[in-house]
């Protein structure tokens, strides 16, 4: 039982990264319209596409957020 939990907060710990880094990406700008070179909507539409998956391909390779971010009761 302790091994499915400790594998689901990782499985959630990653996931937080991912979010972290994808919200610090939108925040950046660095996936907005380039002016009259730029796609238009349709590239504002599909910019969060790939946002996301530059955020899980670093999330891959940084860890962001601490590795123990929830306090841990004793374990018996």
């Amino acid at each position: 039982m302790s091994a499915q939990i400790d594998q689901a907060a990782s499985t959630q710990r990653s996931l937080m990264n991912r979010l972290f880094i994808s919200q610090m990406l939108q925040f950046s700008n660095a996936f907005s319209a380039r002016g009259s070179f730029g796609g238009g909507d349709g590239e504002a539409q599909f910019a969060s596409f790939l946002r996301e998956e530059y955020a899980a391909r670093l999330a891959d390779r940084v860890q962001f957020l601490p590795e123990a971010s929830v306090a841990r009761g004793p374990r018996g």
